[in-house]
């Protein structure tokens, strides 16, 4: 690496203040690039309302952020003919703006004026036409940012790394939704994905197996740059002076992931009298936030509110808070997918041990199993021995400092400046 610093740019979309796991995946980059002997230029928009909004907000304004860390610039709102549309009449003419919606989704590529990012993109460009940058990270979704990443390694001649935080066309959210217009726009969008990847000079994701299935989708290697977390936390909150077992799952659940099996489980035992409220408590942290999967917990009135409850979505302080005071972490598993979700390494760093149910002999049973983390259900007969005699972990393990975003930030680094040729 040459004794000059080099410049890189992050192009993201998620950033805080939004408060989501996309936006600290580039958030930490930025943290720690300069550590490492990168400066970090994020491009991301100006994000004016609370992380925490179901419905954020851009200034119509950009911004320019220097900091210890490095340079932020926060780029303007721009309209399209959705957002047009959404502003005059409100939810009046919803199936114009949805037709709307739809087209930007397909043309986006081709026609920037039905692009709702490329302010990021004109931010970038600026910035490149008056400073000297080494390479350029773009991390998706949205993909769009895949095409300025190309555009900008052949207008500027600057290195491009592409970033899957999660599947494109291998989304397992999307892969499993079987309506015409989803399954359309899968179709349309995977030679989008393989042109623009061809022109990466390095690609990464966040776990072994979705770089192995993206890589032989688009004839890549992809490198790994897991999510990780910041720090161990230590046990703050004060003592319970009950005996209740409370079970934790914090945050979203994709459509597959298996919630069910351990809802059956709890209802049997209730009605069977063998716990009650003041006996176990199983939290759902921030589902209320997500109306849809809140609807999978009808079936389950009996027990809501009496061993089963839902928050709102929680502030990341008062979300680790509740995970701290938790005696189990939880982490279902989807048989559509293997992968390390991002909140398995929260749960790592509260040092809990952390329950993964059902088991699937996939990579997260493999790393909670592996590395004494834990405790791995794979059926309803294991879920109710459990929950009637509970194991502890004499002593949960605290991993080396490889899941630490620092770590991954170090790693991510390492691709950059070694050369792809």
């Amino acid at each position: 690496m040459n004794s000059q610093i080099k410049k890189v740019l992050i192009l993201c979309n998620d950033f805080p203040p939004i408060n989501s796991i996309g936006a600290e995946r580039p958030y930490s980059w930025y943290r720690y690039f300069r550590e490492f002997g990168i400066e970090p230029v994020v491009i991301t928009k100006n994000w004016t309302t609370d992380g925490n909004s179901g419905f954020p907000q851009v200034s119509e304004d950009s911004s320019l952020e220097q900091t210890e860390f490095g340079t932020i610039i926060r780029a303007k709102n721009v309209d399209t003919p959705s957002t047009f549309i959404s502003k005059i009449f409100g939810n009046r003419l919803s199936f114009l703006r949805k037709s709307f919606s739809f087209i930007e989704i397909l043309f986006g590529y081709y026609f920037p004026f039905l692009d709702r990012h490329r302010s990021i993109y004109k931010e970038a460009i600026n910035y490149c036409k008056n400073n000297e940058v080494y390479a350029v990270i773009t991390t998706g979704e949205p993909f769009i940012l895949f095409q300025y990443g190309k555009k900008l390694k052949k207008q500027f001649r600057v290195k491009w790394l592409a970033d899957y935080r999660d599947g494109w066309h291998l989304n397992h959210i999307r892969q499993v939704q079987k309506d015409f217009l989803n399954r359309f726009i899968l179709k349309w969008e995977l030679p989008i994905e393989k042109r623009l990847t061809q022109n990466a000079d390095w690609i990464t994701s966040v776990d072994p197996e979705i770089c192995e299935r993206i890589g032989k989708l688009i004839h890549r290697k992809l490198d790994v740059v897991y999510n990780g977390f910041w720090s161990y936390h230590e046990q703050q909150s004060e003592k319970r002076e009950n005996k209740k077992i409370i079970w934790n799952h914090t945050g979203t659940l994709t459509p597959g992931q298996e919630l069910e099996v351990l809802l059956d489980v709890l209802l049997k035992l209730v009605n069977e009298g063998k716990i009650t409220e003041d006996t176990f408590q199983f939290n759902l942290i921030g589902l209320e936030y997500f109306p849809e999967q809140m609807k999978r917990l009808v079936p389950y009135e009996k027990i809501r509110n009496k061993v089963v409850f839902t928050t709102p979505r929680l502030s990341k302080k008062e979300a680790l808070e509740c995970n701290l005071n938790a005696d189990y972490l939880i982490n279902f598993t989807d048989p559509n997918l293997s992968a390390i979700y991002a909140k398995t390494y929260d749960y790592i760093a509260c040092k809990k041990p952390i329950l993964v149910i059902p088991g699937d002999n996939k990579q997260l049973d493999r790393l909670i199993a592996e590395n004494g983390l834990g405790f791995v259900l794979s059926n309803e007969i294991e879920i109710r021995n459990f929950i009637e005699q509970p194991k502890e972990l004499l002593n949960v393990k605290e991993m080396n400092d490889f899941f630490t975003r620092k770590h991954q930030a170090a790693k991510l680094v390492k691709i950059l400046v070694t050369s792809n040729e």
